[in-house]
């Protein structure tokens, strides 16, 4: 995309968020904040005009630095981030209508913020009457996330660095819940064998709400309770990722708790893993999302005729969408900074195509809600990251066994 060099882009980081009366949820930087800065206090703002880029940030405050640690302030954000000017937040919205003198237009997300909003709009206001007899009469608004999807979409060598670094950690915390969890232990306790590997291994946080599934549990998509206890004859589904610098790995691992599969157990996860390993090698540059999504609704409708949870043809299936019963969710998102990562999917009619560089999941399941089912209660989902390479996908994720042998080999020593 072309960038107007009198465009005037303005971004919002985050705020604190009360957790409760006066504690606060540990600080989470706006993603894409984030990327453009590397600065990780609350309630800074940037402004990018004219090829400078002006950081507000919170004055230093030695009563409340007491409390809650250093803040930066404006001489030293200026000397640590790559930023030409650095001023107060308090005098932002004065100094912005004077930073609007020589622009043509403005990019700021509307939307998130009305109170915001408003203020945003009094100072284009003012500045379209600072500009009333200039060469620039009007300042239309536009969304800035096209640009934002350009920049993030495609990730860099040190993106890629700390996507591996987090999928491996990720893979390895995966790996010692598969060994360590056993009937008897809760959801909880496996969550928390997650947890502690996940940071030795060099995770700083987790980049969603873990997602500790057992028996019936696992056959709803987001279950975030995580307190029933594991029993023999079930299965746990865990979707949990961990973060590096802000970077996210999703990945998700389905198992026994017995340490064998039923046979139904079975032939649930063979279908799902045959999928799974089709999308790996299907996955290169020049294809699309919509195509691999396809494949896998193709596949899966094929399986569940195979087993015969639905009847008539594939075709019938799809068109009516019967196979979402069971599959109700896509296949696949962008994955970066933040889980679910910027980028569209279609524009104008056309669809996105992979591209060297792109992040994505690889996540088809099966899930068995109704009773009388000979299937019921049985949810499974395999999800990797795969990274989109020059002539097809690498599996960041692949030190996770997928194998009915190499897992129930491994079940046995925790079952046991």
């Amino acid at each position: 995309m072309t960038l107007d060099p009198n465009a005037c882009f303005v971004f919002f980081g985050a705020s604190e968020v009360v957790r409760n009366y006066d504690t606060h949820f540990s600080f989470k930087q706006e993603s894409t904040f984030h990327y453009l800065t590397d600065f990780d206090e609350p309630d800074a703002i940037l402004v990018l005009i004219a090829g400078e880029s002006h950081l507000f940030v919170l004055e230093k405050d030695e009563a409340r630095e007491i409390w809650n640690g250093d803040r930066y302030g404006v001489e030293k954000a200026k000397s640590v981030f790559k930023v030409e000017h650095t001023h107060l937040v308090q005098s932002f919205y004065e100094k912005f209508t004077e930073l609007l003198t020589d622009a043509n237009k403005v990019y700021y997300g509307l939307g998130d913020n009305l109170d915001r909003d408003r203020r945003i709009l009094q100072c284009l206001h003012q500045a379209r009457r600072f500009q009333g007899q200039g060469r620039f009469g009007h300042l239309p608004v536009f969304d800035p996330l096209p640009f934002v999807t350009e920049l993030r979409i495609i990730k860099d060598d040190f993106e890629i660095a700390q996507l591996r670094k987090a999928t491996s950690a990720t893979a390895k915390a995966h790996l010692q819940v598969m060994k360590r969890a056993k009937a008897g232990m809760t959801e909880f306790d496996a969550l928390n064998e997650f947890q502690y590997h996940l940071y030795k291994s060099g995770c700083t946080d987790q980049g969603y709400t873990p997602i500790f599934a057992s028996g019936l549990n696992a056959t709803t998509l987001h279950y975030v309770r995580n307190n029933e206890m594991l029993k023999h004859g079930d299965m746990l589904l865990v979707d949990a990722g961990g973060e590096v610098n802000g970077y996210t790995a999703d990945l998700t691992q389905t198992f026994p708790i017995s340490g064998k599969f039923s046979p139904v157990q079975k032939t649930v996860y063979e279908k799902v893993l045959e999928v799974n390993r089709e999308i790996t090698k299907l996955a290169k540059p020049g294809t699309t999302y919509r195509a691999l999504h396809t494949q896998s609704v193709h596949m899966l409708t094929d399986a569940l005729l195979s087993m015969g949870v639905l009847s008539g043809t594939r075709d019938e299936n799809i068109e009516s969408l019967a196979y979402r019963k069971y599959y109700p969710h896509g296949l696949s998102h962008y994955l970066g900074l933040d889980v679910h990562d910027v980028g569209a999917y279609r524009e104008r009619g056309q669809d996105f195509v992979l591209k060297p560089g792109m992040l994505m999941t690889n996540e088809p399941g099966l899930y068995f809600r109704e009773r009388g089912n000979p299937y019921y209660g049985i949810g499974v989902r395999i999800e990797d990251d795969l990274l989109i390479t020059e002539t097809g996908a690498e599996n960041l994720t692949h030190e996770l066994p997928r194998d009915i042998e190499a897992i129930e080999n491994l079940r046995m020593t925790a079952s046991s």
